[in-house]
């Protein structure tokens, strides 16, 4: 004989706890993903500024390396006897601002149309640290310098040169500065200060 066998099934309380648990499941799983996607994004953010501000002092550390000694002309003006002008509103800047010309800017066979020597200087402006620069180092007056912004989120840009032992905010002297110092201020990073020694500089 064969035995009957009642089957059971689930019961709506069953029901509604198994279904909240596979919520609460999802839920935490949508959280660790939103946490995970984020943390991402962030790293992808710092990532992007840390390269940032790596190039933007290779690019200056560049400059610097190859500065001359050779007189400059500023935004078309007369031709002055430094080879480096610093000044705080320099370049319409809103705090620090410095010029010069560097060797080193390469045109093989002068394909080019420009010379071998390139006029930059640096500015703050917006919140941005700017390179401008000119495709010629003795623009005559009315040429406008190209733009290039470097470093942006940037509250402050301090500027100094290094005379004997005396720390200068400007800089109109017939030799170049022993040293220049830069402070700058971040956003996110804080405070930052480098020093340059220019091995033309005084002794």
């Amino acid at each position: 004989m064969l035995n009957d066998r009642t089957t059971r099934g689930f019961t709506f309380i069953e029901m509604l706890l198994a279904m909240a648990i596979f919520a609460l499941v999802g839920l935490a799983s949508a959280s660790v993903l939103s946490s995970v996607t984020e943390s991402d994004a962030a790293s992808q953010k710092a990532a992007e500024r840390l390269a940032q501000i790596q190039r933007f002092f290779l690019i200056l550390e560049r400059d610097l390396a190859q500065i001359s000694a050779r007189q400059i002309r500023v935004e078309g003006e007369e031709p002055v006897k430094s080879p480096l002008l610093g000044d705080k509103l320099m370049l319409e800047s809103e705090e620090g601002g410095f010029a010069f010309v560097h060797n080193g800017w390469r045109n093989p066979g002068m394909v080019l149309p420009r010379s071998e020597i390139q006029a930059v200087g640096y500015r703050f402006r917006e919140g941005k640290i700017e390179r401008l620069f000119s495709l010629f180092p003795d623009a005559v007056t009315g040429t406008e310098p190209k733009v290039q912004p470097l470093l942006d989120r940037v509250t402050g840009f301090k500027v100094e040169f290094l005379k004997d032992e005396e720390w200068l905010e400007t800089w109109n002297d017939q030799k170049l500065p022993k040293a220049i110092r830069l402070t700058i201020t971040h956003e996110q990073l804080g405070e930052m200060r480098r020093f340059y020694t220019l091995m033309n500089g005084l002794t």
